[in-house]
């Protein structure tokens, strides 16, 4: 499946380029491949995980300069905080996966569709909950893109 980039990224109040699906468990595991190579900064492809605009996770694949990187960003009360980001070879397609028990997440990826490798240890999970913010639609996870990303990797 295709998703087509939109020139907003997911903190907009506005449409954004994501195919989600409603978390209905408090533990699960999902994966996707990525066969994705940016061409820019500006374009970001991967995961997200997603109770508002202004609380999220994103899990994706974008460049810096000639380099790409996988990327993980913490948005908590509309603040974007980049938990990690290391540097990869993109040869091949990347599979992304999020593995969650109850309120603790991994992000992991394989270069190989092997090993995966833990990008930012776990993490919490609670700015996804209504309790922590609000609302009333639940939580969320998709696969999203992006041609207006401001995740800038170290």
């Amino acid at each position: 499946m295709k998703v087509n980039p939109f020139e907003t990224n997911i903190k907009a109040l506005a449409p954004v380029s994501a195919l989600f699906h409603r978390l209905q468990h408090e533990s699960f595991e999902t994966s996707v491949t990525v066969d994705f190579k940016p061409k820019s900064e500006k374009e970001l492809a991967g995961i997200t995980c997603y109770q508002s605009e202004t609380f999220n996770y994103v899990f994706g694949i974008t460049k810096k300069d000639k380099d790409f990187y996988i990327v993980l960003e913490r948005t908590e009360k509309g603040e974007s905080k980049l938990i990690a980001s290391e540097k990869i070879s993109l040869s091949k397609p990347v599979k992304l996966q999020v593995v969650a028990d109850k309120d603790e997440h991994s992000f992991t990826y394989s270069l190989d569709g092997k090993n995966y490798k833990n990008l930012g240890g776990p993490v919490s999970g609670d700015i996804l909950s209504t309790d922590v913010a609000g609302g009333f639609t639940g939580s969320l996870i998709g696969l999203y893109s992006t041609s207006s990303n401001d995740i800038l990797p170290n």
